[in-house]
């Protein structure tokens, strides 16, 4: 139990980082007059797969500035997210979506299960 509030704790201050550089990004973005942006959306593959899993990932997806959760699959395997500047790399943003929102949140949910 105590290792899955250790976890709990390391997510939210992974996520404050992620608010905080992605506000900074979006700022950027938005003064700069010479940005250009190219807003799209893009399918991410689900790891999570209960409800709290799949809920608290759409959710600081939708919290972090530039991204908005748009649709979850019926079969529960993908996300669509729109972003306001997906970039050149796809699988790059999509990596870097479940490596900084997605894992941090199974590390601290499904840790009991691994003992």
């Amino acid at each position: 139990m105590l290792r899955r509030i250790s976890y709990a704790v390391i997510y939210f201050f992974k996520f404050m980082k992620e608010l905080t550089m992605a506000n900074y990004q979006v700022a950027k973005l938005v003064l700069s007059p010479s940005a250009k942006l190219k807003p799209g959306f893009i399918a991410v593959p689900l790891t999570a797969t209960t409800d709290f899993e799949i809920t608290s990932f759409a959710n600081s997806i939708t919290l972090t500035p530039g991204t908005i959760s748009v649709h979850v699959s019926d079969d529960r395997k993908v996300i669509v997210m729109h972003a306001i500047d997906v970039g050149d790399d796809l699988d790059g943003l999509r990596q870097a979506t479940k490596d900084s929102l997605e894992a941090p949140i199974l590390r601290f949910t499904r840790e009991e299960r691994r003992s």
